[in-house]
């Protein structure tokens, strides 16, 4: 709610409101108040939800029906229809009836929403006399009809009733909101007694115009006369969520009822606006005798009396259209369209856009040429045409309807109507598709308006009079529950075409065992192929029993490209991995300076030809290393650090390049972790809580719970729709199986776009580092959202605890396993694939049996970090940024 009261004139009457800042676009007919009646009784508004209506007490979740829905989603979109894509079919007697696939879609849709209606409805306190819509079978969409036209448009017309109990479960929702419920609304369908419903449709529905009640979803809105209030409960509440409410008053009755004096205009405030509402260049009381001759206008100046044709014309005209004045000029026609009747006012050729253009400009003029009585008369047509009700016997306004030509191709001509023929015609048209001219007393009929359009009139198929709602004495009887699997198939149908990547495997990057060797260990490919000797007893018995498979697994290796090595070399290289493994880290140096770049007296240096390592040291935290050109500036704007000293140790045996966007790329492609620090002087208000930021959660659960695959497609999708957010990159720069899970989400070729610089929210919500006095930014994942991003769902235990279920190991559990050698590796790969074939046939969330825990792994690992941080710091300084 705005808190301004916003006043605005319409004629002669005066709008108030609260939470709106504008008029509906259109103003229905106003009914006949009575304060000492009840006003309960209301026609049925159904057939045009869409449009904003009078309150009354027996509807209170009218307001709520959405003004601009969008049929998308698990949910909605068997509902995403025109009047061009709706299918029909003959049934067996002939007829035309909307076509099975899309009502059986739709016949489920019903039974599910009307069983949301009724969980949610349940034990809350509904106004007495309130009357819920008609389910949108009763609107025919079920029913067969003698033409596809008709059954097409009765079928939109149902579709409009979906509408109508979507509305009345955001008005559930809205009241539990309003009152504080104990139980979330969201609950009382997940943990429904009879057939709750998942978790991911009801997600999927809060997400809609259903559970959405902000103000990203228009809704209609209501018109309430400020002589009766039929909602003193709810428009608090409506005023709460800002749904658009009007207090209607006249300029010179300022009759309030008590529950709606807020929205009484002072005076001063009305006069403000009536005068910013009148034109600034008034032409009431000039005397112009020009007004109306030249185009057929339905007044004259003769006299100073006022004369007006039955047919709306001058006298001339008249005259002239009966045979009795002289020939007027025969018109030019062309032949490529067809000749346009006499008094239609088409011209030859003119199409309907074009003629309703030419008569919008022409009535411009005379408004600004009309005197007060001319415009005193127009406006009491205009409002007397509101409802767009059938033109009675004495009516003198002329119909005109746009009929196609087929032999020009469908061109629309006007054509005028016979009484006769209005009165069968008329009920065929909405009020969208009718289009009143005041100044000529003309109506014209056109579909072209609003082709979807449904129309407003009874037909003579249809049985049912939706004029009059006459509530059964008796409440019908709640709907039977849905099946589980109708919702399950839901997100299954919707989620499952949406294919989110390859799941083929990623071979980019990844190391071959013997590079992985080289580069990440440190091993000579010249060593020495003869036996080493010195080990210790642990040593030599770790080397005698391991199998060399092993010994790859060991590393990350999955020991498929291994054939073509000696047996001797393979000897070798297993007392390599034995010294990483047995020694302790204080006899690392007892390794061969032949067999590891890093054992005491090797020519490996600081820095290579291109590139040169210092470390960063910001208290609180781990060392950090950055990685910089050695002989020119960076042309990147942030500064690339890595978070451990293997990889720095690692950079400086590659072959790279000075180009840090390279060498940044090169280690995302192997799923290394490292970070892009950009410098940057902020404000210190700039830093915004994380509360504040967007969250993604897949939600907690009460027990029994079990994900199943129809759960994980879920997941996958609302997965990619955070990867998409631009501080998404983090996921990439954090390596390992988030970088994995970011690149099974988005596919192999975003990896350059993480280089691209940090997001809009790393300044507000990322990381901040203090480095030299200088503050850096980086994008960086909430502990949340990296919950998130491996599938965590909450469950609730029953001793109140909380457990964590997910789909994938997350970064603690993958840390201390026997997979995390620093990189993506081809074991890593192979695991991957794996599990995701598990997901997929076996439909669980343990992963912990198939996550090898490898304690050899975790100290070869610890040993090489050891030896690599022992490195730096004895050769490496400290960072500048020169």
């Amino acid at each position: 709610m705005t808190g301004n009261l916003n006043i605005f004139v319409c004629e002669e009457d005066i709008y108030t409101s609260l939470t709106a800042s504008f008029l509906p676009d259109v103003i229905p007919h106003q009914p006949i108040w009575d304060p000492r009646d009840n006003h309960d009784a209301s026609p049925d508004d159904s057939n045009s939800p869409l449009t904003t209506r009078w309150a009354y007490g027996a509807r209170p979740w009218f307001p709520l029906v959405p003004l601009d829905p969008t049929f998308d989603g698990p949910i909605f979109e068997c509902l995403n229809h025109s009047i061009f894509s709706l299918r029909t079919e003959l049934d067996s007697g002939g007829k035309h009836i909307l076509h099975c696939d899309i009502r059986e879609k739709w016949c489920k849709l019903e039974h599910k929403l009307l069983w949301c209606q009724e969980i949610l409805g349940a034990g809350l306190l509904i106004p007495w006399g309130t009357i819920l819509p008609c389910a949108p079978t009763q609107y025919g969409y079920q029913r067969s009809h003698a033409d596809a036209q008709l059954a097409k448009k009765v079928a939109l017309r149902s579709r409009n009733a979906f509408l109508l109990i979507s509305a009345v479960c955001s008005w559930y929702i809205m009241t539990c909101l309003y009152r504080g419920s104990n139980c979330p609304w969201m609950a009382l369908l997940i943990n429904a007694p009879i057939c709750p419903i998942p978790a991911e449709w009801v997600h999927e529905l809060s997400r809609s115009f259903v559970g959405d009640l902000s103000s990203r979803i228009p809704r209609t809105g209501a018109i309430i006369s400020s002589v009766h209030c039929p909602w003193e409960v709810q428009l608090p509440m409506f005023e709460q969520f800002s749904i658009p409410i009007w207090v209607h008053c006249n300029r010179n009755n300022s009759t309030f009822h008590t529950s709606l004096c807020h929205y009484s205009p002072s005076p001063e405030a009305i006069a403000h606006a009536i005068e910013a509402h009148l034109p600034s260049n008034s032409a009431w009381g000039q005397d112009d005798g020009s007004w109306g001759q030249d185009d057929g206008a339905w007044g004259k100046r003769d006299g100073g009396s006022q004369k007006e044709s039955a047919l709306g014309w001058g006298d001339d005209a008249t005259q002239t259209a009966l045979g009795w004045g002289p020939a007027p000029a025969a018109p030019q026609v062309d032949p490529r369209f067809p000749v346009p009747e006499r008094l239609s006012g088409q011209k030859s050729g003119e199409d309907w856009k074009t003629f309703f253009a030419r008569r919008l400009e022409e009535n411009r003029k005379k408004e600004e040429k009309e005197s007060p009585s001319q415009c005193q008369s127009r406006q009491s047509r205009e409002r007397a045409a509101k409802n767009h009700s059938l033109p009675g016997k004495s009516s003198s306004a002329t119909i005109f309807e746009w009929q196609p030509q087929d032999e020009f191709g469908g061109f629309l001509l006007r054509v005028r109507l016979t009484k006769a023929e209005v009165l069968m015609t008329w009920g065929n048209y909405s009020n969208s598709t009718m289009l009143y001219d005041s100044f000529r007393n003309e109506w014209d009929l056109c579909n072209e308006l609003d082709p979807t359009s449904t129309p407003d009139g009874d037909w003579e198929e249809d049985k049912f009079n939706f004029l009059v709602s006459i509530p059964d004495p008796l409440p019908p009887p709640p709907p039977a529950p849905p099946s589980l699997s109708s919702f399950l198939r839901d997100i299954h149908n919707y989620f499952g075409r949406h294919k989110v990547a390859a799941s083929s495997n990623y071979m980019e990057g990844v190391e071959w065992f013997v590079t992985h060797l080289h580069f990440h260990l440190g091993f000579h490919l010249s060593a020495s192929t003869t036996r080493s000797i010195g080990g210790s007893a642990t040593f030599e018995s770790w080397v005698k029993k391991q199998k060399f498979s092993h010994v790859c697994n060991i590393v990350g290796d999955s020991g498929r490209d291994v054939d073509w090595i000696s047996d001797v070399q393979k000897h070798v290289i297993t007392c390599f991995i034995g010294y990483l493994v047995t020694l302790p880290t204080s006899q690392l140096s007892e390794i061969p300076s032949n067999h590891w770049d890093l054992a005491p007296g090797t020519p490996l240096s600081t820095s290579n030809a291109f590139i040169r390592v210092s470390y960063i040291d910001i208290p609180g935290r781990e060392r950090l290393y950055a990685i910089q050109p050695s002989r020119a500036r960076s042309l990147v704007p942030w500064k690339l650090v890595v978070p451990d000293a293997a990889t720095a140790v690692m950079c400086l045996r590659r072959d790279w390049g000075s180009d840090i966007s390279t060498i940044a790329l090169k280690l995302l492609q192997k799923g290394i972790a490292f970070k892009t620090l950009q410098p940057m002087a902020v404000s210190p208000d700039a830093r915004r809580p994380l509360s504040e930021l967007r969250t993604f959660s897949l939600g907690y659960f009460r027990p029994p719970f079990k994900a199943v695959y129809v759960n994980y497609i879920a997941y996958e999708q609302y997965c990619h729709e955070f990867m998409n957010e631009t501080r998404a990159r983090a996921t990439l720069l954090r390596g390992r199986i988030l970088w994995r899970l970011a690149l099974h989400s988005l596919g192999f070729d975003v990896l350059p776009s993480a280089l691209i610089g940090v997001s809009q929210d790393a300044v507000p919500f990322g990381l901040m580092l203090s480095i030299n006095g200088e503050t850096h930014f980086d994008d960086e994942l909430s502990e949340e959202e990296v919950y998130f991003i491996c599938g965590t769902y909450y469950v609730y235990t029953n001793n109140r605890c909380i457990e964590k279920l997910s789909w994938w190991p997350r970064p603690q559990a993958w840390a201390g396993s026997g997979l995390d050698v620093g990189f993506w590796s081809t074991r890593c790969e192979s695991w991957f694939q794996t599990r995701l074939e598990n997901i997929r046939q076996v439909n669980n969330t343990h992963w912990k049996h198939g996550l090898k825990f490898n304690g050899a792994t975790k100290k070869f690992k610890k040993n090489l970090d050891t030896a690599c941080s022992n490195f730096l710091a004895t050769k490496a300084s400290a960072f500048t940024d020169n």
